[in-house]
């Protein structure tokens, strides 16, 4: 058994440094590692990692009390302590198991057994001395501190929202969430899938707003759903919903402008009955064999894949009736799922995305027809990407205008909005009304999303 333990934890300390030299995505390079692990073992892993990308400041702050040169250590050796105080402060394992297997890692693959011994003692000893301000004395370094949330965006959060509901959605983030699954509804209903998964013996739940989404709740290696392959399609509820928005019918001719892997325009298809036309655009070949993938796994038909650069996308048979703009974005939304994310971003960077995402939107728009319906939406949860994006638009396009489809919504799909609409936000945007709408892991359960829909006059 500690063979087993020992052997997952440098799968893990494997795992953390090839996220962070960019070879994958944590649930990728998670689903590469534990390909061949037992439930147990795997569940163990995903922990291990996960816990460490989502609290890797925290333990930092907590190892730089003890550490007179971490800066000098190597990634594995850093790692490989995150990964000793991450199960000491959050996990069932034993202190001094935590310690004795992390100096025999150091001593097999690194180079710092010693320092790795006497830190993690030294920490075991005086614990107790590392103390976090309550959220009373100081909101900002309890939020940061206690969740490892930068600090730039939790001061950013706590404008915004306040302590108590900013502490919430930074916690929230930290929660792991289990995959949403997406019915395709061209061959199979949301009562079906849900008795095939009671079959399996899978948990799950029917998700609330969307009525084709089943939110499981376990983790599951990807072979586990094997038997519904073209049947669902992983994809987050609030993801769902932008579709439904669009309200795709029967000989429309769309478009999907950042199209890859394809979630939302096989969406599309699947509303309109693969009846209808989508142009779904991406500017890498390797992402468009992705949609051409999916597309075929799901039976879609109605998908017309370009390998090209939207700003310049070449002219079309006609003007859309449908646009979707799915905008390259900070991800910030989907820190539960990739929470290494949270450390990629400064507000710099923000700025920098929301002059591309003005730029792609600028150029999506020349070519909707008039009466055409224009969806933009990003997985952040920064005005920067969203609101402000909007407000710039239509400021320089005056004729679009957001619009207000609740009612589609409610009486063609039985959806139901309401606590998505943003009506402050929407009044900042276009000085009245709704049509504004954002969820969150706090409130909705879902990844952090925006998502709006414009008309052109």
């Amino acid at each position: 058994m500690k063979g087993k333990a020992d052997n997952v934890r440098v799968m893990a300390l494997r795992a953390l440094d090839a996220i962070a030299t960019g070879k994958g995505l944590p649930k990728d390079v998670l689903e590469r590692s534990a390909d061949d692990l037992e439930q147990r073992d795997r569940a163990f892993l995903m922990e291990l990692v996960y816990g460490v990308l989502r609290y890797r400041d925290t333990l930092d702050w907590m190892l730089r009390a003890f550490l007179k040169k971490p800066s000098g250590l190597k990634p594995f050796t850093m790692n490989n302590l995150r990964l000793a105080v991450y199960q000491i402060t959050h996990m069932r394992v034993p202190d001094w198991a935590a310690v004795n297997e992390s100096v025999e890692i150091e001593k097999a693959f690194g180079t710092h057994a010693v320092v790795v011994n006497g830190v993690l003692r030294q920490l075991l000893r005086s614990s107790h001395q590392l103390i976090i301000p309550s959220l009373e004395e100081s909101p900002l370094q309890h939020i940061v501190l206690s969740t490892s949330s930068p600090q730039w965006l939790a001061e950013r959060w706590l404008r915004r929202f306040g302590p108590t509901r900013t502490l919430a959605i930074a916690q929230a983030n930290n929660v792991t969430s289990a995959p949403t699954l997406r019915v395709n509804t061209i061959v199979a209903t949301r009562q079906e899938i849900a008795r095939e998964l009671d079959a399996l013996h899978i948990g799950y739940a029917l998700c609330r707003y969307s009525p084709h989404g089943i939110r499981l709740t376990e983790h599951l290696p990807m072979a586990a759903l094997d038997p519904l392959r073209g049947k669902v399609y992983i994809q987050d509820e609030a993801s769902q919903l932008v579709s439904f928005m669009l309200d795709p019918q029967e000989g429309d001719y769309c478009l999907d402008a950042c199209s890859a892997p394809g979630g939302k325009a096989t969406h599309m298809a699947a509303l309109g009955n693969d009846k209808l036309h989508i142009v779904a655009v991406d500017g890498s070949k390797n992402r468009v064999n992705r949609i051409i993938q999916n597309a075929q796994t799901l039976g879609i038909k109605s998908i017309t894949p370009v390998v090209a650069d939207i700003r310049a996308l070449p002219p079309q048979q006609r003007e859309f009736d449908k646009i979707l703009l799915d905008a390259p974005c900070s991800s910030l939304g989907v820190m539960r799922k990739n929470p290494d994310i949270k450390y990629r971003h400064s507000e710099a960077s923000l700025r920098q995305l929301s002059r591309h995402q003005l730029t792609l939107l600028e150029s999506v728009s020349g070519h909707l027809k008039k009466g055409g319906l224009l969806a933009y939406s990003v997985c952040s949860t920064e005005c920067d990407e969203a609101e402000d994006v909007i407000k710039e638009f239509l400021t320089k396009k005056e004729n679009f205008c957001i619009i207000n489809n609740m009612d589609i919504l409610k009486r063609k799909y039985g959806i139901d909005l309401s606590d998505f609409a943003d009506q402050r936000q929407a009044s900042a945007v276009q000085g009245a009304g709704s049509g504004i709408y954002r969820a969150f892991p706090d409130v909705h359960q879902t990844d952090g999303f925006f998502f709006t829909v414009m008309t052109k006059q």
